[in-house]
């Protein structure tokens, strides 16, 4: 066993995981968050098994294979950014969504990225273990981990303001899915098409991805933190 590429695999999910929830201003319950990391590694589990019922089903589009770029845009955003993102969205919205204790704005978001880091710790042992590759680890690492991190922001964030904005709360529940399947769809097509061109894109939509998702949740948390001083004021 390479304790190395071990310790390289759940280092950023650690650090990622450290960064969110240091951001939180009013701390979350550790039960409930060990609870949404372990069912996002759940959501990986049950991602291999969906997958599998799809290699058996079809077999053209469920493998990039001798695949053409249509089929591997297909696969790219069907059988793997929307069946994993389905997955890792019900796990979120079912534990902690009509939780009692999400009452700011930013607790989803924390929610929704530790299920995302908990589907990308399995993913990235699976994937590491298998290759015994450093730089397989140090690569997905700097990308393929953040990006969950990533797409599971915009998740929350399009699923707090369902939960906060009733009058738009279908629309902002649907965004909450469409958008990090496209994110989620983007980043794997761009990665596997093997195009010179759009790999060098690759490299530019993960800053990009990066830069707005920072964004984001300093947004939110700006909101999280007037709204808390107004209580404290009052």
């Amino acid at each position: 066993m390479n304790y190395l590429i071990i310790t390289l695999s759940i280092l950023p999910i650690v650090l990622i995981a450290i960064y969110y929830y240091k951001k939180d201003t009013l701390k979350e319950p550790k039960k409930l968050l060990r609870k949404l990391f372990f069912s996002g590694m759940l959501s990986g589990v049950l991602v291999i098994i969906i997958s599998y019922i799809t290699i058996l089903f079809f077999p053209t589009y469920a493998s990039i294979e001798n695949a053409n770029m249509f089929k591997i845009f297909i696969y790219s955003f069907i059988f793997v950014a929307l069946i994993e993102e389905v997955c890792k969205w019900l796990m979120i919205y079912k534990i902690s969504y009509h939780h009692r204790d999400f009452d700011q704005l930013y607790d989803i978001i924390l929610y929704s990225v530790l299920v995302g880091l908990g589907f990308a710790c399995l993913e990235n042992l699976l994937y590491t273990t298998s290759s015994n590759n450093i730089w397989v680890a140090v690569f997905r690492g700097i990308t393929a981990i953040p990006a969950h991190a990533c797409f599971q922001t915009f998740m929350g964030y399009y699923l707090t303001l369902a939960k906060f904005k009733k009058d738009k709360q279908k629309k902002y529940k649907n965004l909450s899915l469409i958008i990090p399947v496209l994110l989620h769809g983007t980043y794997d097509f761009l990665l596997l098409s093997g195009n010179i061109v759009l790999v060098c894109s690759f490299f530019i939509f993960i800053v990009f991805l990066f830069i707005i998702t920072i964004i984001k949740v300093k947004k939110i948390i700006n909101i999280d933190k007037n709204n808390l001083n107004l209580d404290n004021n009052k």
